[in-house]
């Protein structure tokens, strides 16, 4: 047996995935007639180990477990493993036919212990593995990879190496510079899932007659337009077609990423670029009471571990613990699982209850899934139309936005029976669905999909408003809309009382806000344009007014949202920050054959209460509409609530479409859309009264006393 010697660094987290099996089985390893065990026969590191087992005197001929390590850095490396390949009767017999492995340098593997192999690395990929060929034990295992880095393979190996590499760049960038020929049309997935160490996403492709050899997505921290030349993912999961695993990455950073596709004359197509922000590490944390025996206790421990690991990946969740115990009988039937809000978590002696879904389902529990009854009613944070018991629509945009994106569907939509949620199909679609609540162990499938699709959407419910915890006071703030830094954003709100049409929030005096309508003649001035910034480590964001440079705030303890001026070498404070909660209801907007479809948001904050920024009624004499701090109202009627943001992009089409669709053909007596209404009176803006709307500045009086002040182009 090889010795590990003189090892310098342990670089086993840099360059092998999953190095242990303990996160998530098998993810990552390509795996040939082997499987998962948790019991204590074999020496394991941890909960599990891979094994493969026939009966004492037969022979488990060939297997293979193996992983490549892309781009290696140079050098002199040892790879060890923990492993065996024995006769359970003669166990301290040697037998033959199983090696580790590591590109062309191996070692044989024979009575139980570790084994290592050394070898020098120079450049590119290299595998490493496990591999049984005509072995002769019955019971083949090993576990708990490990490589250490002991120097350079020789002197002036890394400059070697980097000179490759810069050749290798330089030479791919001069051949897709220079490639000819069909070029596809790649796009880019609306939605792009993110956890704090990866990011998910989907693509389209029209061939326009060419054939693609290769597809994925490129992503960058710094480049605006990645390409393939920086970082880029293949790996990808099936379902609905394939959805592309940006990972790892950094938690709480922006990212660049876009999908793109190499031609066969290596041509490349990319998509638009999206500017995305992972969420902070989670912050979970676990403890086991260690009641059962110790099969028991290796299982429960494991899927705890992994558990948490997940939602730690897929969640910014912080100050949680999970407090687990084994308990005969605990849960449904006399043999499954339960967990109370705040962690406390009972897992029964039923082994096909003692995995990592049961686990992530309890924890859902414990977070608030079924267990925060207040939080799910109808018009509160959180929403749940309880109209059919046992049919509950979820109308949350982020949870169903996610399973949108993850069943590449717009035809499902999130469900639940008050204490679980699932997904289900709608208009006639049959199409085979994540288990999203792995709402039973029939529906625990080992793959990661399965694990992040949960995490994910119960992350989704909280951003949609569900409280976490007791700490969370209006759901989770995350990265809900996405922007491009330094473009310029409009803000509206989304009443048609209260500026939907034609009216946006602008800088009114020094420190003062409101809203007004800007028209054809006035083009919309930077005193109404916004710079956007999003901080992830909070979830919240910032408004920079474009002419002054001056932020938006809510003062503690004020009626008002104002202006404030922060020194370039200060940062916005807790003040300044918005958590942008996305509303539920979409608003068209109609002229002839055009239209738009938008939404908008909450602009949330905490103080002493959940306070939401609110527009105020139009005041004619005042020439503009004040914007005030209200207590939050979550209905989908509190449009006054609600924002639309607009970019520099979109602003042109919105207004043509927006302005002529709110105040096209208005006369004495119409009623207003709702019905609720009547037009009493029109007036232009020297008192001249008006049948009809006239072009320029015009006042409408209702019937009810209110009155509006609209332009006609």
């Amino acid at each position: 047996m090889a010795v590990c010697a003189n090892a310098q660094t342990d670089v086993t987290n840099q360059h092998i995935k999953n190095p242990d099996f303990e996160i998530n089985y098998l993810t990552y390893w390509t795996n040939t007639g082997m499987q998962m065990q948790n019991n204590v026969s074999f020496e394991k590191h941890g909960a599990v180990y891979v094994e493969k087992w026939v009966a004492k005197g037969s022979k488990v001929g060939t297997g293979h477990l193996r992983q490549v390590l892309k781009n290696l850095p140079q050098g002199k490396y040892t790879l060890t493993v923990m492993a065996q390949n024995i006769q359970q009767d003669a166990p301290s017999k040697a037998q033959t036919g199983a090696i580790i492995y590591a590109g062309d340098a191996e070692t044989m593997v024979t009575t139980a212990g570790d084994y290592s192999v050394d070898f020098t690395h120079l450049h590119g990929n290299i595998t490493i593995g496990f591999k049984l060929t005509n072995a002769t034990g019955n019971y083949a295992c090993v576990d708990n990879f490990r490589l250490y880095r002991n120097g350079d393979a020789y002197e002036g190996a890394a400059e070697d190496d980097a000179r490759m590499y810069q050749a290798e760049r330089d030479s791919l960038a001069d051949l897709y510079a220079n490639a000819s020929g069909a070029t596809p049309i790649v796009t880019t997935s609306d939605y792009i899932g993110v956890g704090s160490t990866f990011a998910l996403g989907r693509s389209t492709i029209k061939l326009n007659g060419a054939t693609v050899k290769e597809r994925g997505y490129c992503y960058s921290a710094i480049n605006p337009e990645p390409t393939v030349l920086d970082s880029v993912t293949t790996y990808s999961y099936a379902h609905e077609g394939s959805i592309y695993v940006m990972e790892p990455l950094a938690p709480q950073t922006f990212y660049w990423v876009r999908p793109y596709a190499i031609t066969k004359d290596n041509v490349v197509a990319y998509g638009e670029p999206k500017y995305i922000a992972t969420l902070p590490k989670g912050g979970c944390i676990w403890s086991y009471g260690y009641e059962g025996d110790d099969e028991q206790n290796a299982r429960i421990v494991q899927a705890i571990n992994n558990g948490i690991v997940n939602y730690n990946d897929c969640m910014g969740l912080k100050g949680f613990e999970l407090k687990g115990h084994y308990v005969y009988g605990a849960g449904a039937g006399g043999g499954t699982a339960d967990c109370s809000y705040g962690g406390y978590m009972r897992i029964s002696q039923s082994t096909s209850y003692q995995r990592t879904g049961t686990v992530q389902h309890e924890f859902a529990h414990g977070v608030g899934v079924g267990t925060r009854k207040a939080s799910w009613g109808y018009e509160t944070v959180g929403s749940w139309d309880d109209t059919n018991v046992h049919n509950w629509e979820w109308f949350g945009r982020r949870a169903n936005d996610l399973a949108h994106f993850l069943e590449n569907s717009k035809e499902v939509q999130v469900v639940g029976d008050g204490t679980h949620t699932w997904v289900q199909n709608t208009n006639g679609r049959t199409n085979k669905l994540i288990n999203y609540g792995i709402n039973g162990a029939n529906e625990d499938d080992n793959t990661q999909l399965l694990y992040r699709a949960n995490a994910m959407m119960v992350e989704a419910l909280h951003e949609d408003g569900l409280c976490a915890t007791d700490d969370y006071h209006c759901g989770t703030p995350a990265y809900s809309f996405y922007y491009q830094p330094g473009k310029k954003y409009y803000i509206k709100s989304k009443n048609a009382e209260r500026g939907l049409y034609d009216s946006y929030l602008y800088q009114r005096a020094a420190t003062f806000i409101g809203w007004k309508p800007f028209d054809g003649a006035e083009a919309v001035s930077d005193s109404a344009a916004w710079y956007i910034e999003y901080i992830p480590a909070s979830g919240y964001y910032t408004f920079k007014n474009v002419e002054t440079g001056k932020y938006l705030t809510h003062a503690s303890g004020g009626s008002s949202v104002s202006l404030k001026t922060i020194a370039e070498s200060k940062k916005p404070g807790a003040t300044e920050y918005f958590q942008l909660m996305p509303d539920r209801k979409d608003v068209t907007i109609k002229q002839g054959s055009e239209k738009v479809t938008t939404h908008g948001y909450w602009f949330l904050w905490y103080d002493g209460g959940n306070k939401s920024m609110s527009a105020n009624k139009y005041g004619e004499r005042l020439g503009y509409g004040t914007v005030a701090q209200a207590s939050l109202n979550f209905a989908d009627t509190a449009t006054d609530q609600q924002w639309i943001i607009i970019s520099e992009d979109e602003l042109d089409a919105y207004q043509a479409i927006a302005v002529a669709s709110g105040i096209s053909k208005i006369s004495v007596n119409d009623s207003t859309p709702d019905g609720l209404k009547t037009v009493v009176g029109i007036y232009a803006v020297d008192g001249k009264e008006l049948q009809k709307t006239q072009k320029g500045f015009n006042i409408i009086r209702y019937n009810d006393g209110t009155s509006k002040k609209i332009f006609v182009k």
